[in-house]
């Protein structure tokens, strides 16, 4: 069976590059900007991930090899996100605000669903750029979730929901598509955690050889002597 990619996928994507090229720094700001728009516990929320991202994922690290290259260690993002929640209550629209600042912040374009991703896109619209963020109706989850290139699926649901989407995610063919569930409405334990970040990236490695040519096959040379 065909799979028709739907039209919000081909736009995320069109627009995921320039938006990951910003750096955490970048994304930071333009995302502060719309602080002032979201109610005070979304806005906690919100400056609470921005933050974090600063923390966890912002600084490149810089790793010496064995054979005198530069290694480079970053992170990017992962490609277009769906956010979405299953249930609609204050705490749930705390939850999908971080769900959604997370993954902007990581570098990642995203698909909000229904009224309450509406509010939460209407917010964020105006200090990002065209495509970065859009909504669906509840209608078109399905094929979105079905689509090749979607990167991840954010949601707050139960435990049972989070279970039957993963195996469902898993036997998609096409991009590995990431599940990322917060199943306590409570206390959003996941969403609140400082590694939650990380489940929204993936690494980037950037080997430079700083050596004079045939330096490092010299280096290894030099190793391997017996003395």
């Amino acid at each position: 069976m065909t799979i028709i990619q739907p039209i919000q996928i081909d736009v995320a994507r069109s627009a995921f590059e320039a938006w990951d090229s910003l750096g955490v720094n970048g994304r930071v700001e333009r995302l502060a900007r719309t602080m002032t728009l979201l109610p005070e516990t979304q806005r906690k929320m919100a400056v609470w991930q921005l933050n974090n991202a600063q923390h966890e994922i912002a600084e490149t690290l810089v790793m010496p090899g064995p054979t005198g290259e530069r290694n480079e260690l970053a992170t990017q993002g992962r490609g277009p996100f769906l956010c979405l929640s299953d249930f609609d209550t204050d705490n749930a629209k705390v939850g999908l605000v971080g769900q959604i600042f997370a993954a902007l912040v990581a570098g990642n374009p995203v698909i909000t669903v229904g009224l309450m991703g509406q509010e939460i896109m209407d917010a964020i619209l105006d200090a990002v750029p065209e495509g970065i963020i859009q909504n669906v109706a509840e209608s078109a989850v399905d094929s979105l979730i079905e689509a090749d290139h979607l990167a991840g699926v954010a949601i707050l649901c139960d435990a049972d929901k989070a279970q039957s989407l993963s195996k469902r995610l898993a036997d998609k063919s096409g991009l590995i598509c990431q599940l990322v569930e917060e199943t306590n409405l409570d206390t959003l334990g996941k969403i609140a955690t400082p590694h939650y970040i990380l489940r929204f990236v993936t690494e980037r490695a950037v080997s430079i050889n700083t050596t004079a040519i045939g330096g490092n096959a010299t280096l290894l040379a030099l190793g391997s002597m017996e003395e």
